[in-house]
């Protein structure tokens, strides 16, 4: 019974899959194959037919290896307005923006440059200073591409540009270290600062026709040789020693400069206060002499009597012995006369 029900239910299952069905799949399956390489082919299409520019990019647009577009970020950056006047590339047509972009398929072909600023850790070098001094020096620049195509005109790569960066670097920092001390390379870093500014400069103009433009160049690291150290530190600290007696001479200086005018105008106001005082006391007196000669035209006797009073009071104390006669004016009143 059992054997009989499962026969029955595969035969059931067979009689389902009949061919009319598995015609029908075949043709959806065949249907959607068609649909997929329809989408496949559009896509393929629509790629050589548009290229994109994201935001840290710039492009060039070549025909038969003829530049005949580029898409920058800044259309009024000077190096783009020269390229107008360059006869060797006459015709470019210059856009500025970011995103999507059509170009003619399988003719036109598009190369995508960084636009984001580069950094350059160039190789150490040596290098002789003024005092015959030999010094290692690391320099790094930062760097970015400006005009794209003169860039893959001329240097094509970044690696080609590093190596070109690095050529034009060393050559001026030599003649520029060439002028100075090695202590100065050390010591002094405005001197530096001024140096490394006029080097930038330098090489602006030499790359200018290369699409590179540089942004800063720094000294990362100098080291001496051991054979040198010593004597570029002496060197070191005799300047040094230099610039803190000229610091102390000219404190010095500046010092008795200040006591002298300190002094004169003490004694300035010394001599006004001695003649406002000496002026003040002589009205004082004129007035006291006023006032004594009032009080003894008012009471001449009383007068008489209060002066003795006060020269009693200035000449005798507790420790005072006077020895007078009894008929003397000075001792009538002790005397009750």
């Amino acid at each position: 019974m059992d054997n009989m029900s499962f026969k029955q239910q595969y035969s059931n299952q067979q009689n389902k899959f009949k061919p009319a069905d598995l015609d029908k799949i075949t043709g959806v399956l065949k249907n959607l194959g068609i649909i997929v390489a329809i989408i496949i082919l559009i896509l393929i299409l629509l790629s050589s037919f548009t290229f994109t520019v994201n935001e840290t990019e710039q492009a060039v647009v070549t025909q038969f290896d003829r530049i005949v577009r580029i898409i920058v970020d800044d259309i009024n950056d000077p190096s783009i307005q020269e390229l107008r006047d360059n006869p060797r590339f006459a015709g470019i047509r210059i856009q500025q923006g970011k995103g999507l972009f059509f170009k003619i398929p399988f003719i036109q072909n598009v190369k995508h440059f960084s636009n984001k600023l580069i950094t350059y850790d160039t190789t150490a070098e040596e290098v002789t200073t003024r005092d015959k001094k030999t010094i290692f020096i690391d320099n790094f620049a930062q760097w970015k591409i400006n005009n794209p195509a003169t860039f893959m005109v001329n240097i094509g790569t970044r690696e080609a540009a590093h190596q070109r960066i690095d050529e034009v670097i060393y050559s001026k920092m030599r003649e520029e270290i060439g002028k100075i001390d090695a202590h100065i390379l050390i010591a002094d870093k405005d001197y530096m600062f001024s140096m490394l500014q006029n080097v930038e400069d330098y090489v602006n103009d030499q790359l200018e026709n290369y699409g590179v433009k540089i942004i800063d160049i720094r000294i990362k690291r100098t080291e001496f040789p051991d054979a040198t150290k010593p004597s570029i530190y002496e060197q070191m600290r005799s300047e040094r020693e230099a610039v803190a007696s000229k610091y102390r001479a000219d404190g010095q200086k500046a010092a008795r400069t200040i006591r002298a005018e300190a002094k004169n105008r003490a004694t300035v106001i010394e001599a006004q206060a001695y003649e406002q005082a000496q002026k003040l006391m002589g009205e004082g007196d004129a007035e006291a002499l006023r006032i004594y000669a009032e009080a003894y035209n008012v009471d001449p006797e009383f007068y008489a009597f209060w002066k003795t009073l006060q020269t009693y009071k200035q000449v005798i104390d507790e420790d005072t012995t006077i020895i007078i006669s009894p008929d003397s004016v000075f001792a009538k009143y002790i005397y009750g006369k």
